[in-house]
């Protein structure tokens, strides 16, 4: 039989102990290897679904970039339309901008744009609650604004409406006599014959000399002045959420 120190045999009770405190601490450092190894494997499987989030977020404001884009450019030319139009009306010129007038009408008065981005994977997240899975608190607050701006931004659209058939109304007297001759062939017409000179100037005097065109004109490029501006609003916030998106990117890398 072993002794201890003071030279009496060691207690088995004491050997039993020490071996079970062991084999304690063994399994407690088990556990806690265990547990660190599931806890990274939970962060590896929460790191990929954060990168294919980002990736999907990423796809869809790519594309809203390019449909905002376009839609500013083909926004501008309406406006720019309306104003030439006004030019036209106000100075009651016949001669002036003559061939462009029912451009002016066609591409200004008579034309609408209203662009829907693309935001189902925004709102999938959101209805799923895998929202809480992106880390940045910056690009769930881009996120919610862009998402809040779209809800908001056509209250004028009634308006817009009445105004767009007002127009048609006032302009009706006119019918296609001035419409451009691109414009009939995209419409799959023959060319117009232009010779009455005569009929062509009694038209355009009923035109510039009728009072219910200019107001609503005038109302028209206020609201898609104003559409305008939030097209270049939301361009702003849709290139801010793809910087944010590209730098979380880099981070995940």
């Amino acid at each position: 039989m072993k002794k201890n120190k003071t030279g009496k045999p060691a207690s088995r009770t004491g050997r039993y102990f020490k071996y079970a405190i062991g084999e304690i601490i063994l399994v407690v450092i088990g556990i806690l290897i265990a547990l660190s190894i599931n806890n990274w494997n939970e962060k590896q499987k929460e790191k990929k679904s954060e990168i294919l989030i980002l990736k999907t977020l990423q796809k869809d404001f790519i594309e809203n970039k390019k449909i905002y884009s376009e839609v500013i450019d083909k926004q501008t030319f309406v406006i720019n339309s309306c104003k030439s139009l006004i030019e036209c009306l106000e100075r009651k010129d016949l001669q002036y901008k003559r061939d462009s007038v029912g451009r002016f009408i066609y591409y200004g008065a008579f034309n609408y744009y209203r662009t829907e981005p693309i935001v189902g994977s925004y709102q999938a997240l959101i209805g799923s609650g895998d929202l809480k899975i992106l880390k940045s608190e910056n690009l769930k607050s881009k996120l919610a604004l862009f998402s809040a701006e779209i809800n908001q931004g056509f209250e004028d659209e009634t308006l817009s409406m009445n105004l767009l058939n007002t127009l048609h109304i006032e302009f009706k007297s006119i019918g296609g006599l001035f419409l451009d001759n691109r414009i009939r062939q995209s419409f799959g017409l023959s060319k117009a014959f232009k010779n009455d000179i005569e009929f062509q100037n009694k038209k355009l005097i009923e035109l510039y000399h009728n009072p219910n065109i200019l107001h609503p004109l005038f109302m028209k490029m206020g609201v898609e002045n104003n559409r305008l501006n939030l097209y270049v609003k939301m361009l702003d916030y849709t290139d801010n959420i793809l910087n944010l998106i590209e730098s979380e990117l880099k981070d995940k890398n």
